[in-house]
């Protein structure tokens, strides 16, 4: 892709390892050369490389928040708890962990909904998946057959008739 970053610039995307920004100037480095693109202020540069940043799909790595992360692995750690004591399987802990861990925030949310119908479909612990098996094959996706006659519990009510 071709992208117009001044009045006299034009830079190839594909080839393009990374950009820095010093001063009025914007180094872009490319796998076989290096190009300066040389602005009149600092201003002028930095709204350039804030659009190509916004251009390239970037993020800037200096206003990454190391709390964003931390956040979002102590909600992935409460997430794989209640899906540990959801399963109620406890074979393999970390390997479990490990799978769930590497879902998105989403897809854990729709395993710890899914967990409690598989588990509720498989009452005998010895014939469920282990639980990594059954992160890694997405068994929340997966169709839950139920036995009619285990879910059906009414009792016919018994009458006392009025003898007078």
């Amino acid at each position: 892709m071709r992208l117009r970053v001044s009045d006299t610039d034009v830079i190839i995307t594909d080839r393009l390892n990374f950009v820095e920004i010093d001063g009025r100037t914007i180094h872009f480095h490319f796998t076989d050369n290096k190009h300066d693109a040389i602005f009149n202020n600092e201003m002028e540069a930095l709204a350039s490389f804030n659009n190509i940043n916004h251009c390239l799909n970037t993020t800037d790595a200096r206003f990454e928040s190391q709390e964003k992360q931390a956040e979002e692995d102590e909600r992935k750690e409460k997430g794989f708890e209640m899906f540990w004591n959801l399963y109620d399987k406890r074979v393999d802990k970390g390997r479990a962990r490990t799978s769930f861990m590497n879902l998105t925030l989403e897809d854990m949310l729709e395993a710890v909904k899914g967990v409690k119908a598989y588990v509720d479909s498989t009452p005998d612990k010895q014939y469920r998946k282990m639980p990594s098996t059954w992160i890694r094959n997405r068994g929340w996706e997966s169709e839950v057959k139920f036995d009619a006659k285990k879910t059906n519990r009414y009792v016919k009510p018994k009458y006392h008739t009025d003898e007078r």
